[in-house]
Order: C-alpha cells, then sequence, then structure tokens
C-alpha cells in the first residue's frame, strides 16, 4: 500500500499526471536517459499510448533510482514526425529508446537508418526485412500466441486439428499463424472452417465439424462470438485458442460457454499471486485490453533498464508480468501462461500430460 500511495504521488507531481513531455519548456533534459516514444498524440492510438505509458512509469518509480531518468517523446501518426522525434532523443542523449509502438511506425524506423543506440520497439514490422543493428522487438503478437498454442497442443499429444474461424482480418491471422505452426511440428490440419456473423448459418457449421473428426479444435475468435459459436462446436473435443477468447472474470455466467477452452494469457491477467505481478500497482478501471498494454508497458521498462546496463544477451530469460521472456535473435519472445476456463472462470493451469499411444485425447 505505502509504494502504491507513492506512486500516485509521484504521478501527481509529474506535469500531465505522468511525467514532463518533450515539448514542456521545463528543467532541462538529462543528458543520458531512457526515451519513451509513443503516439500519445495520435487520436487512434493515443489511449493504448497512455496505456503503455502508465505501466512503464508505474515500474520505473519501483525501480527508481537504479534506472536511467526517463522522458517521453509524443508523436501522432505519420512516419516522418516518429523518426524526427527519435532524431530528437538522439541529440538529448538518449541511451536507449522505447517504442514505436504501432506497426507502421517500427517499420518506417526500421527503414530509416536512424537506429543508433539499443532501440526496443513494441511492435513488430510489416515485412520480415532484416532488422538493423540495435533494434530489438517486444510487443503483444497475436500470432505469437497462436504458435505458442500450436505448440502447447501438440506437446499434450494432440496429431489432428480442425480450425474454426471468425471472419474477422485478426481471427485470420491467427487462424494462419497456427495452421502454419501445426503443420511444421508435423501435426495433420482436419479442416479449416470460417463462421459469419450470421448465427443462422451455425448449424451448418455444427455438421462441418461433426464430419471432420481430429484431436482437438483451434478456436480464432473474440470473446463475444466465442460464446456465441462454442454451443456449436463438439464439446466432447479439446478446444484450444489464444488470449482473444478472454475478455476478463467478471462476468462468470456468460463464460460458461467457454467452460474447457484451454488458451495462453499473461500472468498480470490471471496470477495475482505471481512474484512480478505483486511488484506493481494494478489501475482497476483499466478495460482488459488496456491492462495487456499497462502490462507491456512494465516489461518494457524493466528490459530497457536492463538494456541501459548492457548489451541484451541471447537467451536471457526475464520472468516478467507478460510472460517469460527469452530473447531469439531480435526478438524478445513471451512464453505466456496457460489457462482454462472453468465453471465460467479463466484459471492457470498445468499443461496436460502428452496422452500415451491408444489413448484417447480428451
Amino acid at each position: 500500500m505505502q509504494r502504491f500511495l507513492a506512486f500516485l504521488l509521484i504521478l501527481l507531481a509529474i506535469p500531465g499526471g505522468h511525467c514532463a513531455d518533450a515539448a514542456a519548456p521545463a528543467k532541462p533534459l538529462p543528458a543520458a536517459h531512457i526515451a519513451l516514444l509513443l503516439p500519445l498524440d495520435s487520436a487512434s492510438f493515443g489511449p493504448a499510448a497512455d496505456a503503455v505509458k502508465q505501466g512503464f512509469f508505474a515500474a520505473s518509480i519501483m525501480q527508481a533510482p537504479a534506472a536511467p531518468p526517463l522522458q517521453v517523446y509524443p508523436t501522432g501518426d505519420r512516419a516522418e514526425d516518429i523518426v524526427s522525434a527519435y532524431g530528437q532523443a538522439l541529440q538529448a542523449g538518449a541511451k536507449v529508446v522505447v517504442g514505436p509502438l504501432t506497426r507502421n511506425a517500427v517499420t518506417a524506423l526500421a527503414k530509416s537508418g536512424a537506429v543508433a543506440v539499443p532501440t526496443l520497439a513494441l511492435n513488430y514490422p510489416e515485412n520480415d526485412a532484416p532488422l538493423p543493428d540495435n533494434l530489438y522487438l517486444f510487443g503483444l503478437s497475436a500470432e505469437g500466441e497462436a504458435v505458442q498454442t500450436a505448440q502447447l497442443a501438440f506437446a499434450e499429444g494432440r496429431r489432428s486439428a480442425l480450425t474454426v474461424t471468425a471472419n474477422t482480418p485478426l481471427a485470420k491471422r491467427v487462424e494462419q499463424a497456427f495452421a502454419d505452426a501445426w503443420v511444421g511440428l508435423g501435426g495433420t490440419l482436419v479442416a479449416q472452417t470460417a463462421f459469419p456473423a450470421d448465427q443462422t448459418q451455425f448449424p451448418a457449421l455444427q455438421e462441418t465439424v461433426l464430419g471432420h473428426p481430429a484431436d482437438m479444435i483451434f478456436l480464432a475468435a473474440d470473446a463475444g462470438r466465442a460464446r456465441l459459436v462454442r454451443p456449436y462446436l463438439d464439446a466432447s473435443k479439446p478446444t484450444y485458442a489464444t488470449s482473444m477468447v478472454f475478455d476478463g472474470n467478471r462476468e462468470v455466467s456468460r463464460n460458461v460457454d467457454l467452460n474447457g477452452i484451454v488458451f495462453v494469457e499473461m500472468p498480470w491477467l490471471l496470477q495475482p499471486d505471481h512474484p512480478a505481478v505483486m511488484a506493481y500497482p494494478h489501475i482497476e478501471n483499466l478495460g482488459i485490453e488496456q491492462q495487456r498494454l499497462y502490462a507491456l508497458g512494465v516489461d518494457a521498462f524493466r528490459l530497457a533498464a536492463l538494456m541501459a546496463q548492457s548489451p541484451p544477451v541471447e537467451g536471457g530469460v526475464l520472468d516478467g508480468v507478460t510472460g517469460q521472456i527469452v530473447l531469439e535473435g531480435r526478438q524478445f519472445q513471451r512464453q505466456m501462461t496457460v489457462a482454462q476456463f472453468r465453471q465460467g472462470t479463466a484459471v492457470a493451469v498445468e499443461p496436460a500430460a502428452p496422452k500415451q499411444a491408444g489413448e484417447s485425447p480428451q
């Protein structure tokens, strides 16, 4: 409680509620600092950026005074403004830069030739082009969750999968990432089925699911769509998903239709007694997506503080609030918590033991 009160007092003492912005005519910038580059001036991404900023500064307060000073560089949406703000941070003496937050901004920075200090981008570029030196990636990748889900199901002994996908761009990307990872592991895709928003079409989907036996079902859908379609799936088949399917534990009665679904989620939302989660203050009025972004900000600061001390080491592990974080190449990968809906509540669970040959997978 004392740490949380100190956190609130410090926030209130900083102009703007959280920190001083680069544009403010306040005291001179420190010569060496951690720069936070976020689209706070963007109408579209401002709220997401603010949630990241809150988590970032919450973590910094818990770690002060060990970490370097912080400075926020607000940007809008234009790529040239983002690259310009990055240059301003370098001129002001930034030792580490955290950001940008959006895919197009990360792409623009990666192509700019401006990356000169260790930089932790909070998203992934729009293509697979080689990354410049000093640029590292860390973000909330829905496709990465799909890959982890495929690995989880395969490790639990599943070998044939049927995918059921909502008709949205994100769900389609998640399904494709799962399918690619599943086949790469040696699994078989029995069928890939999309479902529309029109519930009158769900009985036909049910016939498709029942007509294609598989060890498991992978459901790529957000929580609302998943609740609608789940009663039309084969309840006897193990069903897996990503964190898309979870929108919180506040409405247990609405989640009953999701009972049994196994998915992956960050410790921040599932494990209040996790050592890292307990170390940082929570803001209860944030929605579920903002909570995820706040947690991203917490771990982004922790990584930046380490990067300010020494270059990242491949294979190093950080027990983060967003998952177990491991550097692989230039990407900080997150190994998330396995969870399952039980009696309408999502709870952390241990992965199931692999099934023996000839044993029916349930």
